[in-house]
């Protein structure tokens, strides 16, 4: 908008008047639409908006278009495979270390409601967890600062002198099922590779980086079982 502005008799300039302008786009889920919403982060089940209310919403993977795919990639990197393979964010210090891995005791910020999900990663919120391969390049020393991403692989009892507690138990590494592992086709050859997606009769492998395409029917018989059961676990993500 543009305003005169009288600055002597006869003499009068032009000045420019910025309005705001909310940056968002608007998405519509499970029939509601939602006008401004902006991107925050993505989970297992979609792309997390925040509305014009303050509130979080989700767009599930299969509503998203082609460019949110596209933008979410390029603004998030890593969020994709951190919620394919349900990474955990934890936030904290260290309060003990023994045999089994570091105890870390998560940080607690009283009435903070933040995202859930840090880079497609679950935050963890409260309490105590095990990692048993935190890397040596990361201070160990009681209270010192942790900031990782990791995945939960089970329970750890906890013997805390008083009473034992259940904790999860982390690992940096990823699932076995979105790791590189050992295949064999009916001949009795075999490739290490990660399996990244299953559709009809196909399946894609990905090994040192590089992506192809492969048979299922040339997969052994274990093979094949294998990769439906890994087809259940992607099924409805989009290819990471």
């Amino acid at each position: 908008m543009r305003i005169p502005l009288l600055l002597l008799p006869g003499f009068f300039c032009v000045i420019s008047v910025l309005t705001p302008v909310r940056a968002g786009e608007r998405i519509t889920v499970a029939g509601t639409d939602y006008p401004n919403a902006e991107v925050t982060d993505v989970s297992r089940d979609g792309v997390i908006y925040k509305v014009e209310n303050g509130t979080f919403v989700t767009l599930p993977w299969a509503d998203t278009t082609a460019a949110q795919l596209s933008a979410v990639r390029a603004k998030f990197p890593g969020a994709m495979e951190n919620a394919l393979y349900d990474a955990h964010y934890v936030k904290g210090s260290v309060f003990q270390v023994n045999a089994d891995g570091v105890v870390i005791q998560i940080d607690l910020d009283e009435g903070d409601t933040g995202p859930e999900f840090k880079n497609g990663a679950r935050v963890l919120t409260n309490g105590l967890v095990i990692v048993k391969d935190l890397p040596t390049n990361i201070p160990q020393g009681e209270g010192a600062p942790i900031e990782i991403t990791a995945h939960k692989r089970q329970t750890y009892t906890y013997d805390m002198g008083i009473a034992a507690k259940e904790i999860p138990l982390l690992t940096m590494a990823k699932p076995l099922w979105g790791q590189e592992q050992e295949w064999k086709n009916t001949e009795g050859q075999s490739i290490y590779a990660k399996l990244v997606a299953v559709k009809g009769d196909k399946v894609m492998f990905e090994k040192g980086g590089k992506r192809f395409v492969y048979d299922l029917a040339n997969l052994d018989d274990e093979g094949r079982k294998r990769a439906a059961e890994i087809a259940e676990k992607l099924a409805g993500f989009p290819l990471p």
